[in-house]
């Protein structure tokens, strides 16, 4: 958002630039489904998972009694966590660097906010997953892609999205089978969507290095693999300090991760 030296930068200027910048750099935590958690009135949240263990019909003689299956339920817990930064700034640093000081601050906590949220998401795909496949040769190539959809379609799930690191991304772009999504204009690659590949929309992601060293992915299901809860929505909050003459800007939401199928997802060792 363009400000001029005239504009006042009011709460909902910063409620709005933290809360874009936050949802649209979602990366890693597009893997799992959201839940709304703020009417939960806990601490926690318990999944009862079906365990899916159901038995497959059969032929039964007349007169017989039908075979009864019932499946067996799990139990999982999850906690929330505050996430929460603030940055202050003082008088002369908004005297001298007049509006835009103030709202590059509040941009540079909104993208810190981001980074570790999605740091929360990675954890949970790094810890929960399926063994890692791929020739590991140190080049991420489609025969390697396609192991790992393999995979996941062998647990009978349905891989839709593909994290690729920077170095998996540069070896996808001299492969014939990769397509750019140059069609659907910059938006898509603000976002990191960058193109299609074995039928699952390819995003890149620059703070993590997949596979041994590099040149790795992570393919996943998304619509199974898991969910995030969020307890307290993105806020924002905004007071002065007239002892360090300061204005300080906070940021804040109360979230959880949960992995509730990790077979739906796979790492690709390119």
């Amino acid at each position: 958002m363009a400000l001029t030296t005239r504009d006042v930068i009011t709460q909902d200027f910063v409620r709005e630039t933290v809360e874009e910048v936050v949802e649209s750099e979602l990366v890693y935590r597009r893997a799992f489904r959201e839940i709304d958690a703020s009417g939960v009135q806990s601490n926690s949240y318990t999944f009862h998972i079906d365990n899916d263990e159901m038995g497959r019909p059969k032929i039964v003689g007349e007169g017989e009694e039908s075979p009864r299956h019932q499946s067996t339920v799990r139990e999982m817990t999850v906690h929330f966590e505050k996430y929460m930064g603030e940055v202050a700034l003082t008088m002369e640093a908004m005297e001298d660097g007049l509006i835009e000081m103030k709202a590059r601050e509040i941009e540079d906590l909104a993208r810190a906010m981001a980074e570790r949220l999605n740091e929360e998401a990675f954890s949970q795909l790094e810890e929960n997953r399926q063994d890692a496949v791929g020739d590991t040769n140190g080049t991420l190539s489609f025969s390697d892609i396609t192991e790992g959809m393999k995979a996941l379609r062998k647990a009978d799930y349905q891989p839709d999205l593909l994290f690729v690191d920077v170095d998996g991304y540069v070896d996808l772009l001299t492969d014939s089978n990769f397509n750019r999504a140059t069609d659907q204009g910059d938006e898509v690659v603000r976002s990191g969507e960058v193109g299609t590949v074995a039928g699952m929309t390819v995003i890149v992601d620059s703070t993590q290095d997949l596979g041994t060293d590099g040149h790795g992915a992570v393919a996943v299901d998304s619509t199974r693999y898991g969910y995030e809860l969020t307890r307290t929505p993105m806020s924002t909050r905004e007071y002065e300090e007239p002892e360090r003459q300061a204005d300080v800007v906070q940021a804040f939401t109360r979230k959880a991760w949960a992995t509730i199928f990790p077979n739906a997802a796979v790492l690709i060792d390119g």
